[in-house]
């Protein structure tokens, strides 16, 4: 095992959740499941009284109280306070998935804050923040020791690309780097400027920066050439409200309304009125914009209000039907009508697994007796539900990551499988 003193890196009191790889919204908002819950529900009340063979292989490793983890290859790498390390410190620790042997250990500073844990590659990616100018480096995935630091905010993009991001209020630089050297690849700049990204199944595939002064800007983020610029109505304060949501550029920048630009062509789309703001986001076909009153699904052609509701927060469409989480707790699960956001159907009581990549498979928990949680394999395709395993303990959060299960639960304990094959 190598340990290794970084000083002054960082420490994870805040952990930043994972972006978008797969994405970074996010209370669950890119949770695909399938349109066979319903089938999946009535096998899994008869199952769960009498739970077939076990299929997950179990990993040890060590409780730890936070919430951030990172699987890189065939390493799981854990964020946590350390009872070994010096007072207030805190660890990085890579641990092995095959065996659960720790590999490599890091020491972070107490007095920087941990903004990224990403991967890059197959190593690394962090960033840490000692009250000013974030800091990033790459770490080796083999024995945990630093490629190179730079100032910057790290964030990966396809293919395993790399951009530091460098934000003030009154400028912005972006430059593209060789994850192995820290080697500038290329620039963008900027003065007052809101940051953007557009993603696909793939990552980030550009940056976007929209300027206060009413420029939008797309580069390519493996080239950093630009692509296109085209005006847009200069900020009503200090920076837009400006967020690429598909093919789309939604600006916020009059009062109550939103507009929407083709990402293609700079081209005006439509203008829809947006009392209070809300965060947008894709959803399927559509564009899902989240306000203070509920969520309402718009027309990514028109900017037409499909339909509205207040009650579920949609997911993604998956064939005919939409699947929706409910907004009170606790959660339950649905399938909408995507035409109309009619409820088909109201699911009961299941929690979505976050995954990674987009092809990962489908997973749900729910409880059953004796604190324990029933996990199922959902087929969209061939609309067979499969059971997996009955997970020991009462977990209350899990993610599929590169076919590593890790859940989490109040107590601060974690629980870490490998899927088979």
């Amino acid at each position: 095992m190598t340990v290794i003193d970084l000083g002054e890196v960082g420490h994870p009191d805040e952990p930043a959740p994972r972006p978008p790889r797969r994405p970074r919204v996010r209370r669950a908002g890119g949770r695909p499941v399938p349109v066979v819950l319903v089938g999946l529900f009535l096998l899994l009340t008869m199952a769960g009284a009498a739970p077939g063979p076990t299929r997950l292989v179990p990993v040890p490793v060590p409780d730890v109280p936070e919430p951030s983890h990172l699987i890189v290859g065939d390493l799981l790498v854990l964020a946590y306070p350390s009872a070994l390390a010096p007072a207030g410190s805190r660890q990085l620790i890579a641990v092995d998935l095959t065996d659960g042997r720790v590999r490599w250990q890091v020491s972070l500073s107490p007095r920087h804050q941990l903004l990224v844990l990403d991967r890059v590659g197959d190593d690394v990616a962090i960033t840490t923040d000692p009250g000013g100018e974030p800091v990033s480096m790459v770490l080796d995935h083999v024995d945990g020791r630093a490629r190179w630091r730079q100032p910057g905010r790290a964030v990966p993009t396809r293919d395993g690309g790399l951009l530091l991001e460098d934000v003030h209020v009154d400028r912005v630089v972006v430059r593209g780097v060789d994850p192995a050297t820290g080697a500038v690849r290329w620039t963008a700049t900027a003065g007052a400027a809101t940051v953007g990204y557009r993603t696909s199944a793939r990552g980030i595939e550009e940056l976007v920066l929209v300027t206060s002064a009413g420029l939008a800007e797309a580069y390519d983020v493996g080239t950093g050439v630009r692509r296109l610029a085209f005006p847009v109505p200069p900020a009503r304060g200090d920076h837009h409200l400006a967020e690429p949501v598909g093919e789309l550029l939604l600006v916020g920048g009059e009062p109550d309304l939103l507009a929407g630009y083709d990402l293609g062509s700079g081209r005006r789309r439509w203008d829809t009125t947006s009392p209070g703001g809300g965060a947008a986001r894709t959803c399927g076909d559509a564009v899902c914009l989240d306000t203070p009153s509920g969520t309402r699904l718009l027309d990514p052609a028109t900017g037409r209000v499909r339909w509205s509701t207040g009650r579920w927060f949609p997911v993604e469409s998956v064939g005919d039907r939409m699947v929706a989480v409910s907004v009170d707790r606790p959660e339950r699960l649905a399938l909408l009508d995507p035409a109309t956001g009619r409820a088909v159907a109201e699911l009961g009581g299941w929690n979505l697994v976050d995954r990674s990549p987009p092809t990962a498979p489908y997973l749900a928990i729910r409880p059953v007796a004796g604190e324990r949680r029933l996990l199922a394999a959902l087929d969209p395709a061939g609309g067979t539900p499969r059971l997996v395993d009955v997970l020991p303990g009462a977990w209350d959060r899990c993610s599929l990551d590169q076919g590593v299960l890790v859940c989490w639960r109040q107590r601060n304990s974690i629980g870490v499988w490998r899927l088979p094959g």
